[in-house]
């Protein structure tokens, strides 16, 4: 009996450090800054308590309401991407029955993989640059007319943002779709081959209802990365002109560790945290639990 105790009681024991280490790093800073956000706290001094103001100001802040107009635009692109194209490049390589050109394609879809976030981010902005790139391109097509001042004009900036990435086939998503539909038992591709269904009819009928749980890994992914992320905006526009290409993520860093307004800063955070968790959530009931 006594050693069945034990028995059950060593996951717990081994489990703990990582607890402990979640508590602190994690669930602390989520606590702290829910507490930041209700005070006027101004370059991590904490003054007073001041309720909800920051959480007022923020929905009256014109440039809040507009990175959350951007972020909503481009979060449904990020998604859509995200899921539609490595889904398509895992399909078109699931029929292709020569295994060395299969091969081929995989290793080309994954080796993106190996280079940094950074270089490609450096290579887009090279290519939006107005005196090279595409301008460079448009001109020698006789088509100089269309040139434009690509990230820096508010016409141009946010959609310029959206297709940095093109043609957006993540290698991750790429992957975790490429197993999703390889998880697929044969059976079912026999019997689809008995009943006469062409590949269409397999994609439909046997494909998207067997890889929904990887498809929800996916946007859950998508969404948490493109919410939270500020990166690629940071490196490019830094969410000008004017604030056309701002979003909550930057907008908060930049009050936090440029203004030091450390309490407004933490209620967008709050703001946005909720945001994230509702929308995952949500994603997840229209995808549908799994059993």
């Amino acid at each position: 009996m006594k050693k069945s105790i034990h028995a059950k009681l060593l996951p717990y024991l081994f489990l703990t450090p990582t607890l402990i280490l979640m508590a602190v790093f994690s669930y602390y800073a989520i606590g702290n800054a829910v507490y930041t956000s209700f005070t006027d706290s101004t370059f991590g001094v904490s003054s007073q308590m001041v309720g909800f103001t920051n959480y007022i100001a923020a929905f009256k802040d014109e440039m809040f309401l507009t990175s959350f107009k951007n972020q909503a635009i481009i979060t449904v692109m990020a998604v859509f991407n995200s899921v539609f194209f490595p889904l398509l490049a895992s399909e078109i390589l699931f029929f292709i029955k020569h295994k060395k050109v299969a091969g081929f394609f995989k290793t080309a879809f994954v080796i993106p993989m190996l280079i940094p976030q950074i270089v490609t981010i450096l290579i887009w902005k090279y290519l939006y640059n107005p005196n090279f790139g595409f301008n460079s391109i448009l001109r020698a097509l006789g088509m100089g007319g269309l040139t434009h001042n690509w990230l820096n004009e508010k016409s141009t900036a946010l959609i310029c943002i959206i297709l940095i990435g093109f043609p957006f086939i993540s290698s991750m998503y790429f992957l975790i779709m490429h197993t999703g539909l390889n998880a697929i038992g044969d059976e079912l591709y026999e019997a689809a081959i008995v009943d006469g269904a062409t590949s269409m009819e397999v994609v439909r009928y046997i494909h998207l209802p067997n890889i929904k749980s990887y498809i929800k890994v996916v946007v859950t992914l998508s969404l948490i990365g493109s919410l939270s992320g500020f990166g690629l905006i940071a490196a490019t526009t830094g969410g000008g002109p004017g604030y056309s290409t701002m979003i909550p993520a930057l907008q908060m860093y930049k009050i936090a560790f440029g203004d030091g307004k450390f309490g407004y800063a933490s209620a967008l955070g709050v703001v946005l945290f909720i945001v994230i968790i509702l929308l995952t959530l949500a994603s997840r009931k229209l995808l549908g639990e799994e059993e």
